[in-house]
């Protein structure tokens, strides 16, 4: 098994686990500054002048990571819609391809309007496409199009969740061996292999359930972090009228959730070294 600095070294330095690093750090001065009596109770030793210039400076670093995340996310949009086309061009598709599909292509949208839009919103003097009041408005349209890819992507992990209980293995029942051995009443030697047979599927049935109940975990997680961050366009976009630090602690725990993805998959790629 990974080690706990070595994994977190590997999640430190891989693009997704950095951003998603950024946006715990985001979420959380996000939470500080929309419920502004949780600052005087972490900085009681501090004045009240500290209090206010240490919340202006939270909102600062709020904005600088949004930026600097939307900069790592530059190209990500390209890998949504290559991951689209490649499900796309499949022979066979099933009603969660195809919705893995409208997921994968809205996201991929979304990701190229927060792209074009990012010199605009940077508002450097001299560099501009759309001009800020236009990329603004661009921006807050895409967020409609993230919550449609939130959407298909929760229906899509809904669907496998419930195609892997369907279809996962039924354990065969004890009595049915001892009922077969006392028909047959085999011999010593024939009765260590029956023994023998009957250990290896059961091994085998705790792998396939060990592996189902892992799989269903993550697509658990997935949709609940679809759900979760579900709430933020729809705040944005107005569709629902939610209190602000409401949305920021739907991020933190989203964040989270897809953070925990991307750790395991970096302990198992170090794992998969060792091997």
């Amino acid at each position: 098994m990974a080690g706990s600095y070595e994994q977190f070294v590997a999640f430190g330095t891989d693009i997704v686990g950095l951003e998603r690093i950024m946006r715990f750090i985001q979420s959380v001065f996000s939470i500080l500054t929309s419920y502004p009596a949780l600052i005087p109770m972490l900085l009681s030793h501090q004045p009240s002048a500290v209090h206010v210039t240490s919340a202006l400076a939270m909102r600062q670093l709020s904005d600088h990571l949004n930026m600097t995340r939307r900069a790592l996310r530059l190209f990500w949009c390209l890998g949504s819609f290559q991951s689209s086309w490649n499900a796309y061009v499949a022979p066979e598709k099933s009603m969660e391809i195809w919705l893995a599909i409208l997921a994968d292509s809205f996201l991929g949208l979304f990701g190229l309007m927060e792209s074009v839009t990012i010199p605009d919103l940077l508002q450097v003097k001299g560099l501009s496409v759309f001009g800020l009041q236009e990329a603004v408005r661009i921006d807050g349209q895409s967020k409609g199009v993230w919550l449609a890819a939130l959407v298909c992507s929760a229906l899509c992990s809904g669907v496998r969740i419930l195609k892997t209980y369907a279809h996962r293995a039924v354990p065969e029942t004890a009595s049915g061996f001892a009922a077969g051995g006392e028909e047959k009443q085999p011999g010593k030697d024939d009765g260590e292999k029956t023994k023998a047979a009957a250990e290896r599927r059961r091994r085998e049935r705790d792998a396939v359930a060990t592996e189902t109940r892992r799989k269903i975990g993550g697509l658990a997680r997935k949709l609940m972090a679809d759900l979760l961050d579900m709430v933020i366009p729809a705040w944005a976009t107005g569709l629902a009228d939610i209190d602000l630090g409401t949305v920021w602690i739907a991020m933190l725990f989203s964040t989270i959730l897809t953070g925990h993805a991307v750790w395991e998959r970096c302990g198992q790629a170090i794992d998969s070294r060792r091997a």
